[in-house]
């Protein structure tokens, strides 16, 4: 606890005014230049003296200087209480990122992040379960980075025309000196805190950083770390040698001596003397909230210093669903009244039905997919180029032209014919985006779960659970598709067969709906941490 100097009342440390407070007498100090008087902490000791929390549920510890501080509930398991151990000495942080975002402004951001997305269960956002956000320093390693000595780096020409059927291409080694010496790489120096969630919120500015006093946990919690610097040794130098190499490349001497050259290595061709200098113990800050239910828990967290989001949001079905009926009452109505009152329809009408239907299961796979696809994109996760915008804008072309077409009574006779045209270029346009789609999921059953996350591993593990399950239904959907068009293009007297069909391929799309739903809720949820188990971060019952 670090005393005022005018009154001894405990002081805290004020986000606004980045300065410690003392509620009793209204003072503020600097902070760097405060101590803490009950403990053997000053600017000259490598330790200062906390106070330990240990969940008696998970095992999780966290920290504070204020030997008043009560703790109400575990922030990792949501357990009832924490259970203070003692005071105990603490090797002192080189640097600490003070908070900067008030928990005004961090409630204000969640808020903000969870109306992003309509379908998120309404009790996410509820007042008490976000008043129970908490700021806790995270501890980080920062490291900085030297590239001395030579480096070599590939290089090829254009390709020249040498005579009638022989072209040339010259492979060079692009040699040179270089002292170079790079910082800013940071990584969680936590067991506890998920590496998901740290890169989610990355990145810190360090520039903003300060040498470590204990005032700034005044009022704050804070983790000491328990990951050795060295853990990510090799991520770091690969970081590392790929900015060294880019900034020499950008470099108007090797600009200038590879004018004409192609320079585009990969990493691994690159020769470069890259090492880590050194690694500083930092503590930035972190807003954590947390949402148990049954044996799953959610975590909410937001950046102390930017704002950044990044949070647990599972969907609700029941909005999913309501939404759902409201959007399929709008098109039936829509199809009805086209169907029903435009006097060149009627006698096509169940055709008309079931192609603009097929349409629209085919749209619905697609989204469905595409959803899918982002959820499991991650760090070095699918990546897809197909953007939502570009297809979405095909297919409303293709519907308009539809609805156009079999809305001019002058092609009655062909109708079949006409009505046919439009959903063709439609399922062309639709072919070829489940086409990159199916690229991207393959790539998803070849992923592996090797030095993953704990999230992460049980993201990919629930993917490719899915995609087992569904794998029966997609492919009667398609065979739908297939026989939906094939009875839009020979007759379109068939109503009840076409009314099945549209029927069908509705049920279908729901069914497959319903699988996603599943898997988005399923993976936004974790497992119960259990830091007291040897060898084990989370229960495995």
């Amino acid at each position: 606890m670090v005393g005022c100097p005018t009154c001894g009342a405990a002081l805290r440390f004020d986000i606004a005014s980045q300065k410690m407070a003392c509620d009793h007498c209204g003072n503020f100090f600097e902070t760097q230049r405060l101590v803490d008087n009950s403990s053997r902490d000053d600017a000259r000791s490598s330790q200062f003296d906390s106070y330990v929390y240990i969940c008696p549920s998970c095992g999780a510890e966290l920290l504070t200087t204020d030997k008043n501080d009560a703790v109400g509930f575990c922030q990792y398991c949501g357990g009832a209480s924490m259970i203070y151990e003692k005071m105990r000495q603490e090797w002192k942080p080189d640097y600490i990122i003070p908070f900067k975002i008030t928990k005004e402004d961090c409630k204000k951001q969640y808020c903000k992040e969870v109306r992003r997305h309509p379908f998120v269960s309404g009790k996410y956002s509820k007042a008490d379960l976000i008043e129970s956000f908490r700021g806790i320093y995270m501890p980080y390693w920062n490291y900085r980075a030297v590239m001395n000595g030579q480096f070599r780096v590939p290089a090829k020409s254009e390709r020249q025309h040498v005579s009638l059927n022989t072209y040339e291409i010259v492979h060079y080694d692009v040699v040179g000196n270089s002292n170079l010496a790079l910082e800013g790489y940071s990584r969680d120096a936590s067991v506890n805190f998920d590496d998901d969630i740290s890169d989610a919120l990355a990145p810190y500015e360090y520039r903003q950083q300060m040498p470590f006093a204990p005032g700034y946990l005044s009022g704050f919690y804070a983790e000491s770390g328990d990951v050795s610097a060295h853990e990510y040794d090799s991520a770091i130098n690969l970081e590392t040698k790929e900015d060294a190499v880019n900034i020499l490349l950008n470099d108007s001497a090797v600009k200038s001596c590879c004018e004409k050259l192609k320079v585009t290595p990969s990493t691994d061709e690159v020769n470069a003397n890259v090492n880590i200098e050194s690694a500083k113990r930092t503590l930035n800050p972190v807003w954590f909230m947390s949402y148990r239910s049954g044996k799953q828990i959610t975590y909410a967290t937001v950046n102390g210093q930017t704002g950044k989001v990044a949070a647990d949001l599972p969907l609700s079905p029941l909005r999913i669903l309501l939404f759902a009926l409201g959007i399929s009452s709008v098109i039936f109505g829509i199809i009805a009244l086209l169907m029903n009152f435009v006097p060149s329809i009627p006698s096509i009408k169940a055709n008309g039905t079931l192609g603009l239907s097929l349409i629209l299961m085919n749209a619905g796979m697609y989204y469905l997919q595409s959803s899918f696809n982002r959820t499991v994109a991650g760090k070095g996760g699918v990546k897809t180029k197909l953007t939502n915008g570009g297809y979405t804008a095909a297919l409303l072309i293709c519907l308009v032209s539809f609805i156009g077409v079999i809305s001019d009574g002058s092609y009655e006779k062909d109708m079949q014919h006409i009505c046919f045209i439009p959903m063709l270029a439609t399922a062309v346009i639709m072919l070829l985006a489940h086409l990159k789609q199916t690229a991207d999921t393959s790539r998803i059953k070849k992923m592996v779960t090797d030095n993953t996350s704990v999230l992460r591993t049980r993201v990919i593990t629930e993917a490719k659970a899915f995609l087992r399950r569904v794998v029966w239904l997609k492919l009667v959907m398609y065979l739908s598709l297939a026989a939906g068009a094939y009875v839009v293009y020979i007759d379109p007297a068939y109503n009840a067969v076409s009314y099945g069909l549209s029927f069908l391929a509705a049920a279908e799309l729901f069914g497959l709906a319903v699988f996603h739903i599943h898997f988005q809720t399923s993976v936004a949820k974790r497992p119960l941490p259990q830091f007291n188990k040897k060898g084990a971060r989370y229960d495995e019952n």
